[in-house]
């Protein structure tokens, strides 16, 4: 098993979570419980993508890059990261 199915499957159970939160963004957004639950996920995927972006045999540049991407924009940050990223 690759090591980067375990990210990739991670942040596809949180796009189904974040999706099915509530019905819409105006009732999540004044649901307290739901940014919760969803801000933790994301956050446990931020850190799993530091990591790995850390580990990997990128430039120091291109890391920092990275990883101030995710810091500063979290969710798109972690978005761009696994779509856009050259993780090979």
């Amino acid at each position: 098993m690759n090591h980067r199915v375990i990210p990739s499957a991670l942040f596809v159970l949180s796009a189904i979570l974040l999706a099915g939160c509530e019905q819409n963004l105006i009732e999540m957004a004044s649901s307290w419980e739901s940014l919760g639950c969803c801000g933790l996920i994301i956050l446990i995927l931020d850190i799993i993508a530091i990591v790995e972006i850390a580990g990997s045999s990128r430039t120091t540049g291109a890391k920092l890059i990275w990883i101030l991407f995710i810091v500063l924009v979290p969710f798109l940050g972690l978005i761009g990261y696994y779509v856009f990223a050259d993780r090979s």
